[in-house]
């Protein structure tokens, strides 16, 4: 009986070591992945975590627009452009103005 629960306790421990690796390749890539969506430019709402200054938000827009349409579908990407248009005009407009 011993030999047999030390058997399935290696076999256990050798799963177990085996995945580690997996499991570490997969949580990497999610935290490291480059190509994901700005869902708070998306949805044009300011999210809780960000607030950004016109020159700000107008280089995030420019970073999404780079990643182009294997990020963004050509709907997303008209979007963040105009966005980017808007935010450019509002910047030019406070500079005109002497703000």
């Amino acid at each position: 009986m011993k030999s047999l629960a030390t058997r399935f306790a290696v076999l256990t421990a050798a799963t177990l070591i085996s995945v580690m690796p997996v499991l570490a390749g997969e949580k990497g890539m999610n935290q490291g992945e480059r190509a994901q969506k700005d869902e708070c430019l998306l949805v044009s709402q300011s999210c809780r975590n960000s607030v950004d200054s016109i020159q700000q938000r107008i280089d995030r827009l420019s970073r999404e627009i780079s990643k182009g349409s294997g990020v963004y579908s050509k709907e997303e990407l008209r979007h963040l452009e105009y966005q980017m248009r808007d935010a450019t005009q509002t910047l030019e407009a406070l500079l005109g103005s002497g703000a």
